[in-house]
């Protein structure tokens, strides 16, 4: 199966050992996991125990601190393999004092949203 999977890809993908995280629920669930290989389309993620997650969530690459929308293609015991369904879909931010601005903005945008959905919930 996996050699079936190689060739349906548009682009090989690059070993790795990258610490990640899948974000689910709305933001209100997380999930650490580790990203074995990573390619412009999809990673092989793994997983600690048989953790259920939805089919579609966000995975945040720490060290990059970039998110990507991932789709689950296949899994297999504590691994699973995803499609990205679009390019990087977090804004890239800069280093330095413009930088820590802007995550801020982000930042309190979300906070915002969420605070709007309990709102939205909790029926105020």
């Amino acid at each position: 199966m996996q050699n079936s999977a190689n060739h349906q890809r548009r682009s090989s993908r690059i070993r790795s050992l990258i610490a990640a995280r899948i974000i689910y629920n709305n933001g209100a669930s997380t999930l650490d996991c580790v990203i074995r290989n990573i390619s412009e389309e999809g990673a092989k993620l793994q997983l600690s125990g048989g953790a259920a997650i939805p089919i579609e969530f966000s995975l945040l690459i720490i060290q990059k601190d970039v998110t990507r929308k991932a789709r689950i293609a296949w899994r297999r015991g504590e691994e699973i393999g995803v499609e990205f369904l679009r390019p990087d879909c977090s804004p890239r931010i800069g280093n330095g004092e413009a930088g820590l601005l802007q995550r801020i903005r982000i930042l309190e945008a979300e906070n915002e949203r969420l605070q709007a959905r309990i709102r939205q919930l909790s029926g105020d």
